[in-house]
């Protein structure tokens, strides 16, 4: 078969922040993004304010053409994405599963940017989970897209160290950064007809769930490394939750030591102005902790407004 032609044709599908470096790479690059599919405007943020997807916003400052749909399978989707005549499907944290008949558009599979090591994380909150798990590298996958989740062959990786006391959110914006450089190298690999497949072993692979509220609370009888990654891994949603008296307190940017306390018994502040928190084996250390309906403050800040000896967890949690 007749090799891609450069500059490629490309249709982008993309929903979350995550996906907004790799269409910026994109429209930066050689290549020319001729379609946009990301999801309808939706209720975001305390005001439950209907907003259009960060991917919606970009496309329109880019005057690029942009389709929403919350069923990317249906005739009409299908017809104009096919219009587009596209050459690549490129898909970054897209709120939607593509079916046979995209499958088969363009001059390899569709690819995507998956925020882990697969086949270690598949499905949702992938960051969230290399986190909560206690796993000591993270990283981004670029695969092809096939009809089983995050399955199919591995065309790149790139994989770091998991930071100490750093949430979920940071690790993952530092992700999509990455994922974005190494999306143009595989690009790059198709045109130049060298991508090297590989197969994801079965074996290994471990499917994720949704995160609930529930996962970010709190008990304090577990070990404190255990918390620690925890704790980094709901930050920002759900949020690590605990009680302080008969207030909601959440923590943040956690890690773990050596020592002995009662689970919940606050002693103080260490040398690098992190809360020490007893736990069922070892001493957590939360750097910022935010009061109900408060201000997310430095735990030296936290401290000087507000006396606290112990936390406990959520009632029933």
């Amino acid at each position: 078969m007749k090799g891609p032609p450069s500059p490629l044709r490309i249709v982008f599908f993309g929903s979350g922040n995550f996906a907004v470096p790799a269409l910026r790479a994109l429209v930066d690059s050689q290549d020319k993004v001729v379609m946009v599919v990301t999801s309808p405007p939706a209720k975001a943020g305390r005001g439950q304010t209907i907003t259009n997807t960060s991917i919606a916003k970009m496309a329109e400052d880019y005057e690029l053409k942009v389709v929403e749909t919350s069923f990317v399978n249906n005739h009409d989707t299908l017809d104009a994405i096919e219009r587009a005549q596209p050459e690549l499907l490129v898909v970054v944290a897209f709120r939607g599963f593509l079916g046979p008949r995209l499958l088969s558009l363009g001059y390899t599979p569709p690819i995507n940017i998956h925020p882990s090591l697969l086949p270690r994380h598949r499905g949702p909150a992938p960051v969230n989970w290399t986190l909560i798990k206690g796993d000591q590298l993270c990283g981004v996958s670029i695969n092809f897209v096939d009809l089983k989740v995050d399955a199919g062959a591995v065309l790149a990786q790139n994989a770091i160290p998991v930071p100490e006391a750093v949430g979920s959110g940071e690790i993952e914006h530092e992700l999509s950064q990455i994922g974005a450089k190494l999306l143009l190298q595989v690009i790059q690999q198709i045109k130049d007809d060298r991508l090297t497949p590989v197969p994801q072993n079965e074996t290994l692979a471990t499917i994720n769930r949704l995160l609930k509220k529930s996962d970010g609370q709190i008990r304090f009888d577990q070990p404190a490394s255990t918390l620690a990654h925890l704790i980094n891994g709901v930050d920002p949603w759900p949020g690590a939750q605990a009680m302080v008296g008969d207030k909601l307190i959440k923590l943040f940017k956690a890690a773990s030591c050596p020592g002995k306390a009662e689970p919940g018994q606050v002693l103080g502040l260490d040398d690098k102005g992190r809360l020490k928190i007893g736990t069922g084996k070892g001493l957590l250390l939360v750097s910022e902790l935010q009061l109900e309906a408060k201000n997310r403050l430095a735990a030296i800040d936290f401290c000087r407004g507000q006396a606290v000896e112990r936390l406990v967890p959520i009632p029933n949690g």
